[in-house]
This record gives structure tokens, sequence and C-alpha cells, in this order.
């Protein structure tokens, strides 16, 4: 059935900003009804308006991501990935060895389950692999956004969170591997594998150089404005934005993967000081509008993918071997890592959401391999995306009903739940 393109004859008749200007409005209405009416996050409206606009030709953006789209999401994902890394003390963490296994086991259950799923369907070790990869990543962005909106606190959403930091720092150490090092063989076979090019390695060397640059950079012009005693001020915020802006321009132009480098520069902030980070309630609400934006880019990508019973029979295997993964790999190691075997199924729920961090993976993929072998990166996009946002509808409610039947969201979900005593949670 042929789209219908009314974002094309909008941007046609009044340009691009008007279309994103309707989409961002309907996106922060859908966002508050979803909300109001049902008590769960507001990014279960934001992802509908983005497959909408998909479906309907908003935006028209070009994929893989490049330029401004590209800076605006690596911008989106590193005030969410700061944020998550600045929590993680290493101190504490070397003394619990066995949550780093458990981490990397679920992360690594992941990638093993979805690249043979991929495999036994008839997929090539450059698609399975690429794909895997992308699976293992969780979502630290949607983990503060359910917190936020749920008012969530306590043993479990802080566990649940520092899982997902460490999937991803996985996940990206990986990624930059695979991306960089290795290859599709030349041609323009699906089914082909990967090789592993000298080439390659000394490219993957000079990103990891380069990312490690990016994190330093950025912890060395954050570090000061944030132990000053008014770094809550508004202009603290717009100078910590302007950096992350910076540091991913540098990164889109030289190399290196200005995610990684966010999490080491939140991982630095917070061992570099005993003290507990405060960051400014601008930085906060310039978080929440980035990661709108994020949302309904991640929804919008996948919406242009044209759909079909093969590839959603596909993509349902598949983000069903992933779900499995991080679930197994969680609750196989839940009872060494402190809270308890029986509260880590809500902390295995809550690493099932994907988002954009995913999205930036499965694009940097697509762009160094398009070159080399076009059906390559065509199979990875046309799995990937899909994959992504379903997991990423389906991973925030199973978090969103794990943290509040744990017992730490302090506000319902559910018509009963928020009309309960006679007054709505939140009223």
């Amino acid at each position: 059935m042929p789209l219908p393109q009314i974002g094309g004859w909008l941007e046609h008749s009044v340009g691009p900003l008007m279309s994103w200007c309707v989409l961002v409005a309907a996106a922060a209405l859908a966002g508050h009804a979803v909300f109001r009416l049902t008590g769960f996050p507001r990014m279960l409206g934001y992802t509908v308006v983005g497959l909408l606009a998909g479906w309907l030709g908003f935006g028209d953006l070009p994929w893989p991501l490049q330029g401004n789209t590209q800076v605006l999401l690596h911008t989106a994902v590193g005030t969410s990935m700061l944020i998550a890394a600045s929590q993680i003390s290493l101190k504490w963490l070397m003394r619990q060895p066995f949550l780093l296994l458990q981490s990397l086991v679920e992360s690594m259950a992941a990638l093993v389950l979805v690249t043979a799923t991929l495999q036994l369907l008839g997929m090539g070790w450059a698609v399975s692999l690429g794909v895997g990869v992308v699976a293992m990543v969780a979502s630290p962005s949607v983990l503060l956004r359910i917190s936020a909106d749920l008012r969530s606190s306590g043993a479990v959403t802080d566990r649940s969170l520092l899982m997902a930091t460490l999937g991803c720092i996985y996940a990206l150490v990986l990624g930059l591997v695979v991306t960089v090092a290795w290859s599709p063989v030349a041609g323009t076979d699906a089914q082909s594998g990967l090789v592993l090019t000298a080439a390659g390695m000394g490219h993957l060397l000079w990103s990891l150089g380069l990312t490690l640059l990016w994190a330093l950079l950025t912890t060395a012009a954050l570090w000061p404005v944030l132990r000053w005693r008014s770094s809550r001020s508004d202009s603290t915020a717009l100078y910590m934005l302007a950096v992350l802006v910076a540091a991913s321009l540098l990164a889109e132009r030289l190399g290196g993967s200005a995610a990684l480098g966010f999490v080491l520069a939140g991982v630095m902030l917070r061992n570099l000081s005993p003290k507990p980070m405060v960051w400014p309630s601008a930085f906060m609400a310039g978080n929440t509008m980035l990661n709108l934006l994020m949302f309904v880019l991640v929804a919008s990508m996948a919406g242009q993918i044209a759909p079909s019973a093969a590839l959603i029979s596909l993509v349902a295997a598949v983000s069903l071997a992933r779900l499995l993964g991080k679930m197994g790999g969680v609750l196989l190691l839940g009872a060494g890592t402190g809270i308890g075997w029986l509260r880590q199924w809500p902390v295995a729920c809550a690493q099932s959401p994907s988002s954009g961090l995913a999205l930036l993976l499965a694009s940097g993929q697509v762009a160094q391999w398009a070159a080399i072998n076009p059906e390559v990166a065509v199979s990875v996009s046309s799995i990937a995306l899909p994959m992504i946002v379903l997991c990423e509808v389906i991973g925030v409610l199973l978090a969103s009903l794990a943290l509040w039947r744990s017992g730490e969201a302090h506000r319902g979900i559910g018509l009963s739940a928020l009309t309960s005593k006679e007054k709505r949670h939140d009223a």
C-alpha cells in the first residue's frame, strides 16, 4: 500500500522546520495523554507519534544518520548516558565482582541468542553478528524517564540503571570492534561473513584513542563548573549542553565514539570526588526535551521500513531471543548480587528496553558497511530498526510494571491505581 506522504507535502509547502514543530507538539500531547489516562511513561506516546510520522513521511531524515541528525541523537543519548554513568562508584563496583559478571553474562547471552537465531533463520554472519551487537544494548535513557515519570527510587531502580549502563559499555566497545576492525566480504551477497583487516585494526586503535580523548576533554570541561557553588544555574546547564554538542561534532568529524566518551566522562566525574553530583535543573529539562526528540526519531526511522509477514516473523523471533537472553542472564546469576534472588525479576525486566543508543550502533554499522556490501547494510537496517522499536515498546511496558510491582514506584499504573484513595496520583 503506498504511503500517504503528508509529511512530504507539508515540508514542500511550508518547510521542514514546520513539520518538526507539528511532530514535537503532537508527541508532547500524546505523551501527556498516555501518562494522564494510563499512568504509563510518556515515551509510549512519543513512540506512537514517531511511528506515525515515519509512515506519513514526516521528517524525511537520511539513513544512516548523518550531519545534524546524528549530532542531535548523540547529544540526546549523551546527556542520559552522562547522568547514568555518574552514579557508578568504581570503588564500590570493584567490591561486587559477581555484579560485573552478571551484567556481562546478560549482555553476552543476548548477543549469542540473537546471533544464533539469525543463523538458524538463514542469515549470514555479518548480518547476524551486527544485529546481535545492537541487541546487547539496554537503555539507561528509558529507565531514567520511567523512574522520573513513576517517581521510582530504591535498590531495584538503582541496580537496574547500573546494569543497563554496564551493558551499554560492553555493547559500545564491542560495537567499535565489530564495526571498525571487521568488515563484510566485498560484493552484493547478503549471506557474506566478516573479515578482519590490518587497516581495520589500526582504525580501531585510532577510534579508541579519540574516544578516550573526547572523554578526557568532556571531563576537563565539566568538572570545574559542576564543583562551583553556583553550579545549579541555568548558565551552567547551557554551558554543559554546549560542551556535549561540541564533543559530538568533533566525534562526527574526526572519529571515535562520542557516546562511549560520555559514559567514561560520567564515570570519571563521579569518581574524582566522593561528593555526589548535582545536576542543574535546566540541564535535566534539556535532557527531557532531547529525549522526546530521540524517541520520536527512533520510531520514525523504523516507520519507514516496509513491513511484510516474513520480516515481522523474523523481528519477533529476534526480539524474543533478546528478551530471553537478557532476562535469563540476570535471573541465572541473581543469587549472589546482594539484593536477593526474588528482587532480580524487576531488574531483569528493566534490561529489556532499547532505544537511541541501539539506533546509533545500527547507524554506525550501516554507514561503515554500505560501501563495502550494500546488501548486508540493507539487511541489518531492515531487521535492527523494527527490533529496536518493538523492544522499546515492550521494554517500557515490562520495566514500568516491574518497578511498580516492586513497590519502588510512587505513582500507580492503570486507571484503578490512578484513581485510588479518591485522588489521582498525578494530580
